[in-house]
This record gives C-alpha cells, sequence and structure tokens, in this order.
C-alpha cells in the first residue's frame, strides 16, 4: 500500500444483501466523493490556501463555482460533506503541525525566553502564522501592541 493513501473497510450489515444496483450507485457516490476530496487536497491542502481553511466557506464557494459537483453528478449533500471532510482533515495536519514545532520551540535551549514568546505567539494567532508562511506582511490589530 502506498503511504499518500488511505484505506478503510466499511461493513454494512442487513437482513438481506443490498441490491446490485442500489449497490452500484452507492459506490459511484463513495467514488465521486473520494474524488472530491481528492480535489480539495491537492486545491487547498498547501500553505497558500491557509486563509481560506477557517471557516471554509471561501473554499466552499470556488468549489461551486468550478462546476465539479455538476461534472461529478453528485448530490449536493455528498459534495459539501465531501468538502468539509477533507477541510476537517487539513485543520487537523496543521494542527499537528503546529503542536510539534510548539514542542520543538520549548526542547530548544538555543532561544532566549523573548524569541519562544514570539514564536508561540506566532503559532497561536492563526493571522500572524499564515501571513509569516506565505510571506507576507503581518496585520494585527492595535489593541495586541497595547498602545
Amino acid at each position: 500500500m502506498q503511504n499518500d493513501k488511505v484505506c478503510k473497510t466499511v461493513r454494512q450489515y442487513n437482513r438481506e444483501p443490498i441490491p446490485p444496483e442500489d449497490m452500484a450507485k452507492l459506490q459511484e457516490i463513495a467514488d465521486d466523493y473520494s474524488r472530491v476530496k481528492n480535489y480539495v487536497y491537492d486545491r487547498f491542502g498547501g500553505i497558500g490556501s491557509l486563509s481560506k481553511l477557517y471557516p471554509g466557506y471561501t473554499v466552499q464557494n470556488e468549489m461551486t463555482a468550478a462546476n465539479l459537483r455538476k461534472a461529478l453528478r453528485l448530490p449536493s449533500v455528498y459534495f459539501y460533506l465531501a468538502i468539509f471532510d477533507a477541510l476537517g482533515d487539513i485543520k487537523g495536519q496543521w494542527i499537528q503541525t503546529k503542536s510539534k514545532v510548539r514542542q520543538l520551540i520549548g526542547a530548544n535551549d538555543n532561544f532566549t525566553p523573548e524569541e519562544k514568546h514570539y514564536l508561540r505567539f506566532v503559532l497561536k494567532v492563526n493571522n500572524a502564522f499564515t501571513a509569516i508562511l506565505n510571506q507576507q506582511d503581518l496585520k494585527l490589530p492595535r489593541d495586541i501592541w497595547g498602545e
């Protein structure tokens, strides 16, 4: 199995077997669902899309405008569930990354207490983290500066 794939086994227990035509339709929906998730991973999984992850409606609007749902003929309920399912995975990966960086900051004795405080601040404030990773100017509210 490749490292970039996740396989799940889904078991459905029924009194009688699902008719083949219904099973074919369910498998088609599952394939389209995975296509939508993979598209979201590819398109919005990088650093450049960090600002679009919260709350996620920007991604939803872009995906709707791309007409992918119509091309796949996927019911909208599954289409939007797939989008937010993938966004949840991406957000979880960023949370894990921030947590690991926070641990490494604490374990690094070469940083001064002020540098550690600054780095933890950057990890905590989403727009600061996003701006720094994307090499953009950092715009913070005036009340943060204590003036």
